[in-house]
């Protein structure tokens, strides 16, 4: 035998027992991974038991018969405290998965005893088209019924760490997450606005960053406050600012006359067609865009609700257009 085929012999894979077999012989319960996981969560076997309202001796029964059965050493004792082995880091890390799986295995299944669908949990930028949202969910519900969505507002910083605690699926923001898997999604334009009757609109020209530092700048909590580090395009925004809680309050404050302020043009297209409001003349450009992107948390089978809903919102947002690019 040569050893070309030597190596095409070793690399067959061996004689598998179906799934089903392998759960009838499970030597290892949830329990005692969740007891482990404990263990080094609540730093020792006594923050372990009162965590999960055992005895100190179930909790040292449960670790002990779960490093018998592996035959692996999780724990090691130097002086009267435990400390975690290189093999437990490893094991520490797939059995918390595996907790956690089986924990959103018995929601999902209340939720479908309760007659609901999968849960989306999303983390978006408040500058992302609503519409968008909503059309995704019709064209994602159209294929797996009862889906529910749960939207909250964030900042970049908000958005990465709903990702890194696991309360969001997926991220809309304008920064890409590190450590997570995402890409562009969409382009959004601001553009500078202010009430008709603004005293820069009677310089009848072209406004520089002196013309504007000479008015109030309204700003959405501190939505504007992080702009991309390379958006040189972008304005600055200078001393003179006033922060309102939400785009409704700047569009009321604007009403009266008052600053100005780059909002997103979707969002205030009503109101410059309504003539309530005006883009302002910049010199350079009344306008910039900011790049939003999608990020993703934990992965999903390719056939999930969350798969599905990202395809859809990819969909919808290609034939997104400003309607004044």
């Amino acid at each position: 035998m040569n050893s070309e085929k030597l190596i095409d012999a070793m690399a067959l894979p061996a004689p598998m027992e179906s799934a089903a077999g392998k759960a009838r012989n499970l030597r290892i319960s949830l329990k005692q991974w969740k007891m482990f996981n404990a263990v080094i969560d609540f730093d020792g076997f006594f923050g372990a038991a009162d965590s999960l309202h055992v005895t100190q001796s179930t909790i040292s029964h449960a670790v002990t018969k779960l490093q018998e059965q592996l035959g692996v050493p999780l724990l090691e004792l130097k002086g009267r405290k435990a400390h975690i082995t290189e093999e437990g880091k490893i094991l520490l890390e797939r059995s918390r998965d595996l907790v956690r799986h089986a924990i959103e295995l018995e929601e999902l299944a209340d939720h479908l005893r309760q007659g609901w669908g999968p849960e989306i949990r999303l983390a978006v930028d408040p500058s992302f088209p609503a519409d968008l949202l909503t059309l995704a969910l019709r064209k994602t519900s159209a294929l797996a019924r009862g889906i529910r969505l749960r939207v909250k507002e964030a900042t970049p910083e908000q958005a990465t760490q709903a990702l890194r605690d696991n309360t969001v699926d997926m991220a809309i923001s304008t920064r890409m997450a590190f450590g997570f898997v995402g890409d562009e999604l969409i382009e959004i334009e601001h553009v500078a606005v202010a009430h008709p009757d603004n005293p820069l609109f009677g310089l009848r020209r072209e406004l520089t960053l002196h013309d504007l530092n000479t008015q109030c700048q309204l700003v959405i909590s501190d939505a504007n406050d992080y702009f991309p580090a390379d958006a040189a395009s972008h304005p600055a925004r200078h001393a003179r600012s006033w922060s309102v809680s939400s785009l409704e309050r700047a569009i009321s404050v604007l009403g009266q006359g008052v600053g100005y302020a780059w909002l997103p043009r979707h969002q205030v297209q009503q109101q410059i067609d309504g003539k309530g409001l005006r883009v302002l003349p910049v010199a350079g450009g009344c306008s910039y865009r900011t790049p939003l992107y999608l990020n993703f948390g934990r992965p999903s089978p390719a056939d999930s609700a969350a798969r599905g809903f990202a395809e859809a919102l990819r969909s919808c947002s290609e034939r997104f257009a400003q309607p004044h690019a």
